[in-house]
């Protein structure tokens, strides 16, 4: 399981900051990575992503350039959320 940094709820679509546990000294490997819960359509097939601060920077930066592909959320889930 992994050691949060921030003090904050689980939950799907969140991103939760985690420490690189078993980081081997003098490694490339980042001391922090950022996990997502995600689930497809159906809700299943549930799984754990781990990304860096740089690989949600590159997905952000191609959201940014195909606006046309986001997907939206109505207003009562958005209101919820």
């Amino acid at each position: 399981m992994a050691k949060l940094i921030d003090k904050v709820t689980v939950k799907n679509g969140r991103l939760i900051q985690v420490y690189n546990e078993n980081r081997p000294e003098f490694s490339n490997a980042k001391k922090t990575y950022y996990a997502i819960w995600v689930e497809d359509a159906s809700g299943k097939n549930e799984r754990c992503l781990l990304l860096t601060e740089k690989e949600i920077k590159v997905a952000e930066n191609r959201a940014s350039k195909n606006k046309e592909d986001l997907t939206s959320k109505n207003l009562i889930i958005n209101i919820l959320d």
